[in-house]
């Protein structure tokens, strides 16, 4: 079986979803299978021949034009250079896909946030519910990262739930482990930190509800010595942000740094109103740093008792429980040593595994 992977959205700064397609090739390629990746960049730990470059053009941007390009590709071109180059199944990473397509397709869905938060995603929204339809239509299988998003999905559609299988996302065990002390002192040189933190990583938007978390941050500000960093691009924020000479904004930092902010803060805070699967806390207890998690989405399938889990929308209970997990050494060490042995329980072997069980399965259905 050979599986082409659609990775024509990949561009030089990727987050989550870029980590997600670059992982799963990665490990694919390691398990020996018969790849095809369509990609607008070469990728690390994936081999030449298992590399179909696509115009750089059609990278995924905040351009308009970028993106109408990569479409006309998607439902052009891409499905003749999968007859051309005998790919017996697609894998799209995400809901971006061919409408017609010569060969079966598997589309992962890693969450329903522009229709659950549709004011926050303009046309996108519109773009999630035409792709929705074509889902029932046109899609082999779908896979989700978890639980919820399946539950999620099968509202939302007409799907049947035996279509859909539940592939939970992994992190870099490479990367995010541990820093070793020795770094601290480079590391808050580099980016102007004056002494203890508390976290927050993530692109902000609205549903990441950034201003609970600063709002119960200023309630406790006075009674501890920490800054609130916040890491994230901030162009996906609509309105002013909270703002405190203690709330430090960093936007995009290289890959190599996160393991550096999640191992040098005393508590990671990820307030978020919706997940569908919940990388940020993943990484973060990997990374040996406690986890203060909200209790909506998928995030309490990935966290469970590894971190503290909160109602996103009581700030000033989220300033008490900050406060009291700050002051209680034993409680941190506590959810240290529970959130490394949770983290251990992900691998992207283990995804790659799960979304090639999919393709056969796509494979052996029929149309």
């Amino acid at each position: 079986m050979k599986i082409g992977i659609n990775a024509t959205f990949l561009h030089d700064k990727p987050t989550g979803l870029g980590v997600f397609t670059h992982e799963l090739s990665r490990s694919l390629a390691r398990a020996k299978a018969e790849l095809l990746v369509f990609s607008p960049l070469s990728l690390e730990g994936v081999p030449d021949d298992s590399l179909f470059k696509v115009p750089y053009s059609i990278r995924g941007s905040m351009r308009f034009r970028h993106n109408l390009c990569r479409a006309l590709y998607l439902n052009s071109i891409l499905p003749a250079r999968c007859w051309q180059k005998n790919v017996d199944a697609l894998f799209c990473p995400m809901m971006e896909f061919p409408f017609v397509s010569g060969v079966p397709l598997i589309v992962h869905v890693h969450d329903l946030h522009p229709i659950q938060f549709s004011s926050q995603f303009g046309r996108a929204a519109v773009f999630m519910r035409l792709s929705l339809r074509l889902l029932e239509k046109g899609v082999r299988r779908v896979t989700v990262s978890s639980d919820y998003v399946k539950r999620e999905l099968l509202k939302a559609t007409s799907l049947p739930g035996g279509k859909i299988d539940v592939v939970p996302l992994a992190y870099s065990k490479t990367l995010f482990r541990p820093s070793g002390q020795e770094e601290k002192g480079d590391f808050f040189r580099k980016y102007s930190l004056q002494g203890n933190f508390i976290l927050f990583v993530g692109n902000l938007f609205a549903y990441k509800n950034i201003t609970t978390l600063a709002e119960a941050f200023l309630k406790i500000r006075d009674r501890i010595s920490h800054c609130l960093v916040i890491v994230g691009r901030k162009e996906f924020f609509s309105g002013p942000l909270p703002q405190d000479e203690r709330i430090r904004y960093m936007d995009y930092v290289p890959d190599e740094d996160l393991p550096r902010f999640y191992s040098f803060a005393d508590i990671l805070v990820h307030p978020s109103l919706s997940e569908g699967f919940g990388l940020t806390p993943l990484e973060a207890m990997a990374c040996g740093t406690p986890v203060l998690s909200s209790n909506r989405g998928s995030l309490p399938e990935v966290v469970e008792d590894a971190g503290i889990l909160f109602d996103p929308l009581d700030g000033p209970a989220l300033g008490e429980l900050m406060l009291s997990v700050l002051r209680n050494g034993t409680l941190r060490r506590e959810l240290i040593e529970k959130g490394f042995r949770k983290a251990e329980q992900f691998s992207w072997d283990k995804t790659a595994a799960g979304i090639l069980r999919s393709c056969e399965r796509a494979l052996k259905e029929k149309g």
